[in-house]
């Protein structure tokens, strides 16, 4: 489980560098810069929304500090 996390933390990573790359590149007239933003956000939704399934489905273990616990 925390190796598909750190997998996809990667790719948001690269991403979001790769988005970068070409808005120097392209001093920020490249579509391709706006395609990898896009895809980093995406990412990242899918990344959340996985880690609520997770810990719903009890893949993951959620720590609740102790001055939370009721």
């Amino acid at each position: 489980m925390k190796y598909i996390i750190v997998i996809l933390l990667l790719f948001i990573i690269f991403s979001l560098g790769s988005a970068m790359f070409y808005l120097v590149k392209g001093q920020g007239k490249s579509q391709n810069t706006v395609r990898f933003l896009t895809v980093r956000v995406t990412l990242s939704v899918l990344l959340f929304l996985f880690i609520i399934l997770a810990a719903k489905m009890g893949w993951i273990e959620t720590h609740v500090p102790q001055f939370l616990n009721p």
